[in-house]
Protein backbone atom coordinates (compact mmCIF):
# COMPACT_ATOMS: atom_id res chain seq x y z
CA UNK A 1 0.00 0.00 0.00
CA UNK A 2 1.28 3.48 -0.86
CA UNK A 3 1.47 5.71 2.23
CA UNK A 4 1.75 9.47 1.94
CA UNK A 5 2.10 12.55 4.08
CA UNK A 6 -1.03 14.40 5.14
CA UNK A 7 1.26 17.45 4.92
CA UNK A 8 4.13 18.15 2.60
CA UNK A 9 6.75 18.45 5.36
CA UNK A 10 8.21 21.64 3.94
CA UNK A 11 9.46 19.99 0.77
CA UNK A 12 6.62 21.22 -1.40
CA UNK A 13 5.50 17.77 -2.58
CA UNK A 14 3.98 14.56 -1.26
CA UNK A 15 6.32 11.66 -0.54
CA UNK A 16 6.10 7.94 0.09
CA UNK A 17 7.50 6.56 3.35
CA UNK A 18 11.13 5.53 2.59
CA UNK A 19 10.95 2.02 4.04
CA UNK A 20 13.96 1.09 1.88
CA UNK A 21 16.14 3.89 3.25
CA UNK A 22 18.23 4.14 6.41
CA UNK A 23 16.74 5.02 9.81
CA UNK A 24 17.80 8.67 9.58
CA UNK A 25 15.80 9.16 6.39
CA UNK A 26 12.81 7.43 7.95
CA UNK A 27 12.96 9.65 11.03
CA UNK A 28 13.17 12.77 8.89
CA UNK A 29 10.08 11.63 7.01
CA UNK A 30 8.18 11.49 10.33
CA UNK A 31 9.00 15.05 11.41
CA UNK A 32 6.06 16.72 9.57
CA UNK A 33 3.75 14.84 11.90
CA UNK A 34 5.65 15.93 15.01
CA UNK A 35 5.35 19.63 14.21
CA UNK A 36 1.54 19.45 14.00
CA UNK A 37 1.44 19.41 17.82
CA UNK A 38 -0.12 22.40 19.61
CA UNK A 39 1.97 25.07 21.30
CA UNK A 40 1.11 28.29 23.14
CA UNK A 41 0.71 31.13 20.58
CA UNK A 42 1.74 28.55 17.96
CA UNK A 43 5.36 29.36 18.83
CA UNK A 44 6.50 25.86 17.76
CA UNK A 45 9.38 25.78 20.32
CA UNK A 46 11.17 22.63 19.20
CA UNK A 47 14.38 21.63 17.48
CA UNK A 48 15.29 18.16 16.25
CA UNK A 49 18.57 16.45 15.55
CA UNK A 50 18.85 13.07 13.81
CA UNK A 51 21.78 10.69 13.89
CA UNK A 52 21.23 7.18 12.58
CA UNK A 53 18.24 5.61 14.38
CA UNK A 54 18.27 8.30 17.12
CA UNK A 55 16.28 11.53 17.17
CA UNK A 56 17.15 14.17 19.77
CA UNK A 57 14.55 16.75 20.75
CA UNK A 58 15.66 20.13 22.10
CA UNK A 59 13.63 23.03 23.40
CA UNK A 60 14.08 26.03 21.11
CA UNK A 61 14.57 28.66 23.80
CA UNK A 62 14.65 31.47 21.26
CA UNK A 63 10.91 30.82 21.02
CA UNK A 64 10.23 30.73 24.75
CA UNK A 65 7.44 32.95 26.07
CA UNK A 66 9.31 34.94 28.70
CA UNK A 67 6.17 36.53 30.16
CA UNK A 68 3.45 33.89 29.83
CA UNK A 69 5.75 30.93 30.45
CA UNK A 70 8.83 32.12 32.38
CA UNK A 71 9.81 28.65 33.63
CA UNK A 72 9.48 27.02 30.21
CA UNK A 73 6.78 24.68 31.49
CA UNK A 74 4.46 25.07 28.51
CA UNK A 75 7.43 24.92 26.14
CA UNK A 76 8.35 21.50 27.52
CA UNK A 77 4.71 20.34 27.38
CA UNK A 78 4.56 21.33 23.69
CA UNK A 79 7.75 19.40 22.98
CA UNK A 80 6.33 16.34 24.73
CA UNK A 81 3.26 16.58 22.51
CA UNK A 82 5.41 16.85 19.38
CA UNK A 83 7.39 13.75 20.28
CA UNK A 84 4.19 11.83 20.94
CA UNK A 85 2.94 12.70 17.45
CA UNK A 86 6.16 11.28 16.04
CA UNK A 87 5.74 8.08 18.08
CA UNK A 88 2.22 7.65 16.71
CA UNK A 89 3.39 8.27 13.13
CA UNK A 90 6.22 5.76 13.56
CA UNK A 91 3.71 3.12 14.67
CA UNK A 92 1.54 3.83 11.65
CA UNK A 93 4.51 3.23 9.38
CA UNK A 94 5.37 0.02 11.19
CA UNK A 95 8.05 0.98 13.72
CA UNK A 96 8.12 0.77 17.49
CA UNK A 97 10.09 3.49 19.32
CA UNK A 98 11.79 3.88 22.67
CA UNK A 99 12.05 7.22 24.48
CA UNK A 100 14.45 8.49 27.12
CA UNK A 101 13.22 11.66 28.85
CA UNK A 102 16.05 14.01 29.86
CA UNK A 103 14.14 17.23 30.55
CA UNK A 104 15.68 19.19 33.41
CA UNK A 105 18.88 17.16 33.54
CA UNK A 106 20.87 18.78 30.72
CA UNK A 107 22.38 22.23 30.23
CA UNK A 108 22.21 22.05 26.45
CA UNK A 109 18.40 22.05 26.29
CA UNK A 110 18.11 18.38 25.32
CA UNK A 111 14.68 17.18 26.44
CA UNK A 112 14.43 13.63 25.10
CA UNK A 113 15.96 10.98 22.88
CA UNK A 114 13.85 8.74 20.66
CA UNK A 115 15.20 5.60 19.02
CA UNK A 116 13.58 3.96 16.03
CA UNK A 117 13.19 0.30 16.91
CA UNK A 118 12.16 -2.91 15.18
CA UNK A 119 9.27 -3.31 12.79
CA UNK A 120 5.86 -3.66 14.42
CA UNK A 121 2.44 -3.66 12.76
CA UNK A 122 0.07 -0.93 13.96
CA UNK A 123 -3.11 -1.78 15.82
CA UNK A 124 -6.52 -0.32 14.87
CA UNK A 125 -6.22 2.08 17.82
CA UNK A 126 -2.78 3.19 16.59
CA UNK A 127 -4.33 3.93 13.20
CA UNK A 128 -7.13 5.97 14.76
CA UNK A 129 -4.61 8.15 16.58
CA UNK A 130 -2.53 8.59 13.45
CA UNK A 131 -5.54 9.66 11.38
CA UNK A 132 -6.31 12.32 14.00
CA UNK A 133 -2.89 14.04 13.80
CA UNK A 134 -3.79 15.98 10.67
CA UNK A 135 -7.31 16.96 11.77
CA UNK A 136 -6.71 17.94 15.41
CA UNK A 137 -7.24 21.67 15.93
CA UNK A 138 -7.34 24.07 18.88
CA UNK A 139 -10.87 25.44 18.64
CA UNK A 140 -11.31 28.84 20.29
CA UNK A 141 -14.96 29.18 19.29
CA UNK A 142 -18.21 28.12 20.97
CA UNK A 143 -19.06 24.43 20.91
CA UNK A 144 -22.55 23.15 20.16
CA UNK A 145 -24.98 21.76 22.72
CA UNK A 146 -24.23 18.07 22.21
CA UNK A 147 -23.05 16.22 25.29
CA UNK A 148 -19.64 14.55 25.25
CA UNK A 149 -20.33 10.82 25.77
CA UNK A 150 -19.51 9.81 29.33
CA UNK A 151 -17.94 6.58 28.12
CA UNK A 152 -15.53 8.56 25.95
CA UNK A 153 -14.46 10.76 28.87
CA UNK A 154 -13.79 7.64 30.93
CA UNK A 155 -11.73 6.24 28.06
CA UNK A 156 -9.72 9.47 27.86
CA UNK A 157 -8.98 9.26 31.58
CA UNK A 158 -7.59 5.76 31.05
CA UNK A 159 -5.58 6.85 28.00
CA UNK A 160 -3.95 9.67 29.96
CA UNK A 161 -3.07 7.26 32.79
CA UNK A 162 -1.54 4.82 30.30
CA UNK A 163 0.73 7.63 29.13
CA UNK A 164 1.72 8.66 32.67
CA UNK A 165 -0.69 11.55 33.20
CA UNK A 166 -3.67 12.10 35.48
CA UNK A 167 -6.78 13.44 33.73
CA UNK A 168 -9.64 14.63 35.92
CA UNK A 169 -13.11 15.90 35.10
CA UNK A 170 -13.82 19.23 36.80
CA UNK A 171 -16.95 18.63 38.85
CA UNK A 172 -19.85 20.98 38.24
CA UNK A 173 -19.92 21.92 41.91
CA UNK A 174 -16.54 23.65 41.53
CA UNK A 175 -17.12 25.01 38.03
CA UNK A 176 -18.08 28.51 39.27
CA UNK A 177 -14.86 28.78 41.31
CA UNK A 178 -12.75 27.52 38.40
CA UNK A 179 -14.49 29.90 35.97
CA UNK A 180 -13.69 32.83 38.27
CA UNK A 181 -10.05 31.74 38.42
CA UNK A 182 -9.94 31.65 34.62
CA UNK A 183 -11.33 35.19 34.56
CA UNK A 184 -8.81 36.28 37.22
CA UNK A 185 -5.99 34.88 35.11
CA UNK A 186 -7.26 36.91 32.17
CA UNK A 187 -7.45 40.07 34.26
CA UNK A 188 -3.91 39.74 35.56
CA UNK A 189 -2.39 38.91 32.19
CA UNK A 190 -4.20 41.59 30.20
CA UNK A 191 -3.27 44.19 32.83
CA UNK A 192 0.39 43.55 31.98
CA UNK A 193 1.86 45.61 29.13
CA UNK A 194 4.61 42.99 28.82
CA UNK A 195 2.07 40.21 28.32
CA UNK A 196 0.15 42.22 25.71
CA UNK A 197 3.39 42.98 23.91
CA UNK A 198 4.37 39.31 23.86
CA UNK A 199 0.95 38.29 22.58
CA UNK A 200 1.10 40.97 19.88
CA UNK A 201 4.51 39.66 18.81
CA UNK A 202 2.97 36.27 18.01
CA UNK A 203 -0.21 37.67 16.41
CA UNK A 204 -0.41 37.48 12.61
CA UNK A 205 -2.68 38.88 9.94
CA UNK A 206 -4.68 36.39 7.91
CA UNK A 207 -2.48 37.00 4.86
CA UNK A 208 0.85 36.97 6.69
CA UNK A 209 3.74 35.05 5.21
CA UNK A 210 5.06 33.89 8.59
CA UNK A 211 4.86 30.17 9.29
CA UNK A 212 4.35 30.52 13.04
CA UNK A 213 2.18 32.54 15.41
CA UNK A 214 -1.60 32.90 15.46
CA UNK A 215 -3.36 34.18 12.33
CA UNK A 216 -6.42 36.30 12.99
CA UNK A 217 -8.75 33.65 11.57
CA UNK A 218 -7.88 31.39 14.51
CA UNK A 219 -9.75 33.92 16.67
CA UNK A 220 -12.53 34.62 14.18
CA UNK A 221 -11.07 37.87 12.82
CA UNK A 222 -11.70 39.11 9.30
CA UNK A 223 -8.77 39.96 7.04
CA UNK A 224 -9.00 43.67 7.82
CA UNK A 225 -9.47 43.13 11.58
CA UNK A 226 -6.50 40.77 11.68
CA UNK A 227 -4.24 43.51 10.31
CA UNK A 228 -5.17 45.86 13.17
CA UNK A 229 -5.21 43.19 15.86
CA UNK A 230 -1.52 43.41 16.78
CA UNK A 231 -1.75 47.15 17.43
CA UNK A 232 -5.02 46.89 19.36
CA UNK A 233 -3.67 44.12 21.60
CA UNK A 234 -0.82 46.35 22.76
CA UNK A 235 -3.23 49.17 23.60
CA UNK A 236 -5.89 47.06 25.36
CA UNK A 237 -7.01 48.38 28.73
CA UNK A 238 -9.59 47.44 31.35
CA UNK A 239 -12.07 44.55 31.28
CA UNK A 240 -11.33 42.37 28.29
CA UNK A 241 -13.71 40.53 26.03
CA UNK A 242 -11.48 37.53 26.62
CA UNK A 243 -12.31 37.57 30.33
CA UNK A 244 -16.07 37.50 29.74
CA UNK A 245 -15.81 34.88 27.02
CA UNK A 246 -13.46 32.57 28.91
CA UNK A 247 -15.52 32.73 32.11
CA UNK A 248 -18.60 31.77 30.10
CA UNK A 249 -16.83 28.92 28.32
CA UNK A 250 -15.36 27.51 31.54
CA UNK A 251 -18.70 27.68 33.33
CA UNK A 252 -20.92 26.32 30.56
CA UNK A 253 -18.81 23.92 28.52
CA UNK A 254 -20.06 20.34 28.36
CA UNK A 255 -16.73 18.87 29.44
CA UNK A 256 -14.08 20.72 31.45
CA UNK A 257 -10.96 18.74 32.29
CA UNK A 258 -7.60 19.21 33.92
CA UNK A 259 -4.44 17.21 33.29
CA UNK A 260 -2.28 16.95 36.40
CA UNK A 261 1.04 15.41 37.36
CA UNK A 262 2.33 14.12 40.68
CA UNK A 263 5.45 16.28 40.42
CA UNK A 264 6.13 19.74 39.03
CA UNK A 265 9.47 19.12 37.33
CA UNK A 266 10.56 19.44 33.68
CA UNK A 267 10.40 15.65 33.30
CA UNK A 268 6.81 15.69 34.62
CA UNK A 269 5.95 18.52 32.21
CA UNK A 270 7.26 16.49 29.29
CA UNK A 271 5.18 13.46 30.28
CA UNK A 272 2.17 15.77 30.66
CA UNK A 273 2.70 16.90 27.07
CA UNK A 274 2.73 13.32 25.83
CA UNK A 275 -0.39 12.50 27.85
CA UNK A 276 -2.15 15.65 26.65
CA UNK A 277 -1.48 14.85 23.03
CA UNK A 278 -2.72 11.30 23.39
CA UNK A 279 -5.96 12.62 24.88
CA UNK A 280 -6.33 15.30 22.18
CA UNK A 281 -5.77 12.82 19.36
CA UNK A 282 -8.23 10.32 20.78
CA UNK A 283 -10.77 13.11 21.25
CA UNK A 284 -10.22 14.34 17.68
CA UNK A 285 -10.61 10.79 16.39
CA UNK A 286 -14.11 10.89 17.92
CA UNK A 287 -15.01 14.23 16.35
CA UNK A 288 -14.25 16.42 19.38
CA UNK A 289 -12.48 19.76 19.52
CA UNK A 290 -10.46 21.17 22.41
CA UNK A 291 -9.30 24.56 23.60
CA UNK A 292 -7.16 25.60 26.54
CA UNK A 293 -7.54 27.91 29.52
CA UNK A 294 -3.82 28.64 29.69
CA UNK A 295 -4.21 31.73 31.88
CA UNK A 296 -5.35 29.58 34.82
CA UNK A 297 -2.03 27.70 34.90
CA UNK A 298 0.29 30.48 33.69
CA UNK A 299 -0.36 32.97 36.52
CA UNK A 300 1.34 31.34 39.50
CA UNK A 301 -1.03 32.52 42.29
CA UNK A 302 -4.05 31.57 40.17
CA UNK A 303 -2.58 28.13 39.48
CA UNK A 304 -2.09 27.58 43.22
CA UNK A 305 -5.72 28.54 43.88
CA UNK A 306 -6.86 26.29 41.04
CA UNK A 307 -5.06 23.37 42.66
CA UNK A 308 -6.81 24.16 45.93
CA UNK A 309 -10.25 24.57 44.31
CA UNK A 310 -9.90 21.21 42.59
CA UNK A 311 -8.80 19.52 45.80
CA UNK A 312 -5.87 18.29 43.78
CA UNK A 313 -2.84 16.67 45.44
CA UNK A 314 -0.91 16.85 42.18
CA UNK A 315 -0.09 19.87 40.02
CA UNK A 316 -2.45 21.18 37.30
CA UNK A 317 -0.53 21.35 34.01
CA UNK A 318 -3.33 21.84 31.47
CA UNK A 319 -6.92 23.06 31.86
CA UNK A 320 -9.07 22.58 28.77
CA UNK A 321 -12.58 22.05 27.45
CA UNK A 322 -13.86 19.43 25.02
CA UNK A 323 -16.87 19.62 22.77
CA UNK A 324 -18.23 19.41 19.25
CA UNK A 325 -17.18 22.40 17.18
CA UNK A 326 -17.14 23.61 13.61
CA UNK A 327 -14.37 22.66 11.15
CA UNK A 328 -11.36 24.97 11.26
CA UNK A 329 -8.50 26.01 9.03
CA UNK A 330 -5.11 24.77 10.25
CA UNK A 331 -2.62 27.25 11.63
CA UNK A 332 0.73 27.46 9.79
CA UNK A 333 3.79 25.36 10.54
CA UNK A 334 7.45 26.08 9.91
CA UNK A 335 9.25 24.08 7.22
CA UNK A 336 11.20 21.05 8.40
CA UNK A 337 14.44 22.75 7.36
CA UNK A 338 13.93 25.31 10.14
CA UNK A 339 13.36 22.80 12.93
CA UNK A 340 15.95 20.18 11.96
CA UNK A 341 19.51 20.87 13.10
CA UNK A 342 22.30 19.86 10.77
CA UNK A 343 24.86 17.71 12.54
CA UNK A 344 27.68 19.62 10.87
CA UNK A 345 26.46 23.16 10.20
CA UNK A 346 23.25 23.70 12.15
CA UNK A 347 23.06 26.39 14.79
CA UNK A 348 23.27 25.04 18.31
CA UNK A 349 20.23 25.55 20.56
CA UNK A 350 20.66 28.14 23.26
CA UNK A 351 22.02 26.48 26.42
CA UNK A 352 19.60 27.14 29.26
CA UNK A 353 19.04 25.09 32.38
CA UNK A 354 15.33 24.60 33.00
CA UNK A 355 14.39 25.81 36.50
CA UNK A 356 13.06 23.10 38.77
CA UNK A 357 9.76 24.04 40.39
CA UNK A 358 9.99 24.73 44.08
CA UNK A 359 6.52 23.39 44.87
CA UNK A 360 6.27 20.04 46.62
CA UNK A 361 3.37 17.61 46.64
Amino acid sequence: MTMRYPVDGGGGRKSVFPAWAGPAERLRFLLPYAILAPSRHNAQPWLFEIEGPELRLYGDWRRALRVADPQGRELVIACGAALYNLQVAALHYGHATSVEILAGSRKDGLLARLTLEERRPPTPQDEQLFAAIGVRRTNRFAFDAREVPFGLISALVREAADQGGCLRVVDRTVRPAVAELVAEGDRQQWASARFRSELATWSRSNQASETDGLPGYANGLSDSASVLHRVLVRLRRGLSAEERRDRHYALNTRALLTLCSHNDTPAAWFVAGQSMQRVLLRAAANGLSASFFSQAVEVAPVRARLREALGELGFPQVLFRLGFGRPLRPTPRRPIELVLRSMSTGAQPQAIVLPMAAAKP
